[in-house]
């Protein structure tokens, strides 16, 4: 079984309107469905990492044989990313872009410091770079041609400006800003499941129009195209 993650019910509509409501779980709405030929839940999560991750644990403590994560959603492109509003695009890898050591005017890796958030499933420790799943990847890009694989910056405090966008997609190497990827990553790396993370872009990072049902409806589209295992 699958359990998929997205912060807000608007970016959810396709998959909602797809599944069957089943209670609810550590606070959170659930759904239940099939995707890519399995079983699978969506949960709501609530915007931001500590909602996400209290969200996708309590699911994975209720339903503890899940086969993977998936965290979906929609997201800002940074300006240079290649990325446009209605595209989706799958994460390499995703970045805890706001965590680490602030001085001089920079933002050094937590590695700085030499504790980690966690470790992979060869144990070798986990910083502000979190891995995705490269079966799971597959199965996504599988059904989606031509889907991009891009590196997410997981953030806070959303980028307001394109000074700031700018300055947080050169500092990571990251295309895509979110707020809850890196947070259900971590998760799936404490409890030893495949991850994988999906978002349509709504927006131009730095900018402030944005089209929510857009950039949710690419997300979600590449989701249910997903392929089986």
């Amino acid at each position: 079984m699958l359990i998929v993650s997205v912060a807000m019910a608007a970016e959810a509509r396709l998959l909602m309107a797809l599944m069957e409501p089943v209670g609810v779980v550590g606070g959170r709405p659930v759904f239940r469905g099939r995707l890519g030929g399995e079983d699978a839940l969506l949960v709501l999560t609530g915007m931001g990492l500590v909602n996400a991750a209290q969200a996708v644990s309590a699911t994975l403590e209720a339903f503890p044989r899940a086969s993977g994560l998936i965290n979906i959603g929609c997201a800002g492109a940074y300006a240079d990313s290649g990325l446009a509003p209605g595209q989706a695009a799958l994460a390499s890898q995703v970045v805890n872009a706001d965590l680490g050591v602030a001085a001089g005017g920079h933002l050094h890796d937590i590695a700085k410091v030499g504790i980690p958030v966690g470790q992979d499933a060869t144990g070798a420790p986990l910083y502000n770079h979190l891995p995705c799943d490269a079966a799971l990847n597959d199965r996504l890009a599988a059904g989606t041609p031509n889907l991009p694989r891009v590196i997410f910056a997981t953030v806070g405090r959303i980028s307001g400006d394109a000074a700031t966008a700018q300055a947080t997609a050169a500092r990571w190497g990251a295309r895509i800003e979110e707020m809850e990827a890196a947070a259900v990553a971590q998760v799936a790396a404490h409890y030893g499941r495949p991850f994988a993370a999906l978002r349509g872009v709504s927006n131009i990072a730095g900018q402030r129009e944005l089209d929510v049902a857009l950039g949710a409806e690419a997300a979600q589209r590449a989701l249910l195209a997903m392929a089986e295992a």
